[in-house]
């Protein structure tokens, strides 16, 4: 398994390491059809479990839309004979049969596809539903990344499942690129922005140490103000204007779910207090963007540098 280091090294070191090891890599084209080969292997997946199999998969069932996502990415979307409700990226997952939502599949549904092999997350452990696909015969690999670098590894892990290991490493290798991008560009700043990151308003939700969007934040060159927090958390309102973000990046679906966005630029907002309101530094984030652990998050880390810094990344 490759070694990546985005996670917890702080931004200077980061730019050391990666001046010297990253240059920029030209993706490979997402339709590009994964080589297949006949030799058996096996993979350790998020979970600890080994997953054995006698030749790369043909059938994939994704329970999860950021497994959807790097489905897709490594060029294995024709593999994909079912997907959650909530798998909507890229649209032509569309066309895919769904087995139910997330916390709710249709785990008898999936027997009956019968794939190669099942895609879970961690929840999927903890609600049983692994266990049970596994009494039924099927091969679950389960993806829990839990930083960055734990979605590189998932993205390799996906093709080698599917006999495109190389095409996925290349594709890595960009991603890595566009993240050394964002760190070298930044490194020469002697301050950061202090960043709030809001999942909802009433009560106030953001996320803490060990989040990928405090890994977002500080790659990006910000600083969570509630890093003293881990993970999701619900945070005191008047905590948060006390602690006087410079940045405020808010999720929503970019125009059909915009409450707490609306709510925090509001004319009677709590927040008119901060820097943030004052200069006009409230971002509205897509949700999926923010949330889902795939290749997409380097999307994300692209996106808030900019609005960080835009003279920087124009």
């Amino acid at each position: 398994m490759r070694a990546h280091g985005f996670s917890k090294t702080p931004i200077l070191g980061f730019a050391a390491v990666l001046i010297l090891s990253l240059s920029v890599v030209v993706g490979c084209n997402n339709n590009q059809t994964p080589a297949t080969g006949a030799a058996a292997f096996s993979i350790i997946d998020d979970s600890g479990a080994t997953v054995s199999f006698d030749k790369p998969v043909e059938t994939i069932v994704s329970m999860a839309p950021s497994n959807t996502e790097i489905i897709y990415f490594v060029g294995a979307g024709s593999k994909l004979i079912g997907r959650t409700d909530y798998c909507n990226y890229p649209p032509e997952v569309a066309s895919v049969p769904s087995i139910g939502g997330y916390s709710n599949p249709d785990k008898e549904q999936i027997v009956i596809l019968n794939p190669d092999v099942v895609l879970a997350t961690g929840a999927h452990i903890l609600m049983g539903d692994v266990q049970w696909l596994k009494d039924h015969g099927l091969k679950v690999v389960v993806m829990e990344p839990k930083d960055i670098d734990g979605i590189m590894n998932d993205i390799v892990i996906v093709g080698e499942l599917v006999g495109g290991k190389a095409i996925a490493e290349q594709k890595v290798d960009a991603l890595e690129a566009r993240v050394g991008h964002v760190v070298n560009s930044i490194a020469h700043l002697s301050t950061s922005s202090g960043v709030l990151f809001v999942t909802w308003h009433d009560p106030l939700w953001t996320q803490g140490d060990g989040a990928f969007m405090d890994s977002v934040i500080k790659l990006s060159g910000g600083t969570n103000i509630f890093s003293d927090v881990a993970g999701d958390a619900q945070v005191d309102i008047e905590l948060a204007v006390t602690r006087n973000p410079q940045v405020i990046i808010v999720t929503g679906s970019m125009g059909s779910d915009t409450m707490s966005y609306d709510y925090i630029i509001a004319a009677d907002s709590l927040f008119k207090a901060t820097d943030a309101y004052k200069n006009d530094k409230i971002m509205l984030l897509d949700g999926d963007l923010a949330t889902r652990p795939s290749h997409r998050l380097v999307d994300t880390l692209e996106l808030v540098a900019k609005f960080l810094y835009p003279e920087i990344f124009s």
